[in-house]
């Protein structure tokens, strides 16, 4: 059974976002920004970690995806804009982010649309900033690159449990297998991300092939990039042009680390962030 989200929030014009607000009510706010396919429950499955860390985990359905409704117009930079428009009416002041893979564009995003707001960036096996030129790609292109993730719209738990395995690597097979219930919880969130259509799938495909609408050059937010040895998906040296790209970067590569690098060093990633949020109170006092 796929839950509802914790919260939905009524974005300017109508269109909904919806979230899972978790960890510590009191605790320092870090939005989290999941991959493609992917949802607001594409994270460890032990949500206590982030009550733990002394932090409040907001986890966001990007449009398209589970129960946020889809923008036809939304790239990286729009989608900073709703987490920004939420985070006010959630009544966040400054905050940390984590990103995985495709959900980086966005974290980046909002390091250079709104460093007044971003404590700290961190991205697990972000996404490069283009994959190709190709920015005109048909519908019935992108419902065909969409194929290889998903066969179709509204897929069960239950075949969904299959597509996290179908060609995947020894090593992720391993890191899956490595953290109880992370495979449940992505397959859970698979189904959740195309519960109602593949818009999210479709707008990540368009931002992959269209060149980003700002300028890494003018982050002044510190962004911290993880990258493993192993993640057969984007590898360190996509991590490494990105550090080139974002003035002050820190870039760490994790030996045997995989694409599930977020799931399998989740604790260390949010004690990390966690400490840039208390330093930065710190300096303010």
């Amino acid at each position: 059974m796929i839950p509802a989200p914790s919260g939905t929030f009524e974005l300017a014009g109508g269109r909904r976002l919806a979230y899972d607000d978790i960890g510590d009510p009191a605790g320092r706010p870090i939005v989290y920004l999941h991959g493609c396919p992917g949802s607001r429950l594409s994270r460890h499955p032990d949500d206590s970690v982030a009550a733990g860390a002394g932090l409040r985990l907001i986890a966001v359905d990007r449009p398209g995806y589970g129960s946020s409704n889809a923008d036809p117009s939304s790239d990286p930079a729009s989608c900073a804009d709703d987490v920004i428009a939420l985070a006010d009416g959630l009544g966040l002041g400054r905050f940390a982010v984590l990103a995985w893979s495709s959900g980086g564009a966005t974290a980046l995003a909002l390091a250079v649309r709104h460093p007044e707001r971003v404590v700290a960036v961190g991205v697990a096996a972000g996404q490069p900033a283009m994959i190709t030129d190709r920015g005109d790609l048909s519908a019935d292109d992108f419902a065909r690159m969409a194929a290889p993730f998903v066969a179709e719209s509204g897929v069960t738990v239950e075949t969904a449990m299959e597509a996290t395995t179908e060609g995947v690597d020894a090593a992720s097979l391993s890191d899956l297998a490595s953290v109880e219930g992370l495979h449940e919880q992505l397959a859970l969130s698979l189904a959740t991300a195309v519960e109602h259509g593949l818009a999210g799938v479709e707008g990540d495909l368009r931002a992959m092939v269209t060149p980003w609408s700002f300028e890494l050059a003018s982050i002044s937010t510190p962004v911290t990039l993880w990258y493993g040895t192993d993640d057969t998906v984007y590898g360190p040296s996509i991590g490494q042009h990105l550090a080139d790209s974002i003035p002050n970067a820190r870039l760490e590569i994790l030996e045997g680390a995989t694409h599930l690098l977020p799931m399998t060093n989740w604790s260390q990633l949010l004690d990390f962030l966690a400490q840039q949020l208390e330093m930065e109170e710190h300096s303010c006092r």
